[in-house]
């Protein structure tokens, strides 16, 4: 028995140093204390909290600063583009408006001017599938073609535009005339007119 306590005396007085000498446990705090610090804790998470909101507004309104300046980027682009198509069909018109469709000519007024001396005009015929023939000119890119009573604004602007056609089409001209295989259309072709009602052979 004597043995046994031998033993056990060390160990105990190990272990009883150990807790005396190893972790100190932390000194009992009052309510009153332990409120404080909650309440500061609350605190500092609230004031995270604005932080973070004050963050994420800050990025809406970097996106939606971004967004507007795209905006305003892709309507001024809108803009130039616009006006430099009106230009450019303004040019066609004038070139178009003093051009004789003639071959020949000699110098500027020839080649720049369009003014051709040549008894020939200087046009390509062209006979699509529902039979409607369009003209072009090689000099200054007008297209003659058959349009639509409803895509006109009044019965003179569609006489006029026709008897411009007509005219168009019995240009005398040496150039070999081109054609597609002919179809019957149920309207007489003025589906394959509305469609084409925009494009040109320029």
């Amino acid at each position: 028995m004597s043995n046994l306590n031998d033993i056990a005396a060390p160990i105990e007085g190990a272990v009883k140093s150990k807790t005396k000498v190893g972790v100190e446990l932390p000194a009992k705090k009052t309510l009153e204390e332990l409120a404080y610090e909650t309440a500061q804790l609350e605190h500092e998470e609230k004031q995270l909290s604005i932080l973070e909101k004050k963050a994420h507004l800050q990025d809406l309104h970097e996106q939606l600063a971004e967004r507007e300046l795209r905006r305003e980027s892709k309507r001024s682009t809108s803009i130039t583009n616009g006006a430099t198509l009106t230009q450019l069909a303004h040019n066609d018109a004038s070139a178009q408006k003093r051009c004789n469709h003639r071959k020949g000519g000699n110098g500027a007024q020839g080649l720049i001017l369009g003014q051709g001396h040549d008894s020939q005009h200087a046009v390509i015929k062209h006979t699509f599938a529902n039979g409607d023939m369009w003209i072009r000119c090689m000099r200054c890119g007008k297209t003659w073609k058959p349009v639509m009573r409803e895509n006109c604004k009044s019965d003179e602007d569609y006489l006029r535009i026709m008897a411009a056609y007509e005219a168009a089409v019995n240009f005398q001209t040496n150039n070999t005339p081109s054609g597609s295989i002919q179809f019957r259309f149920t309207d007489g072709g003025d589906f394959y007119r509305k469609v084409t009602a925009s494009s040109t052979l320029r």
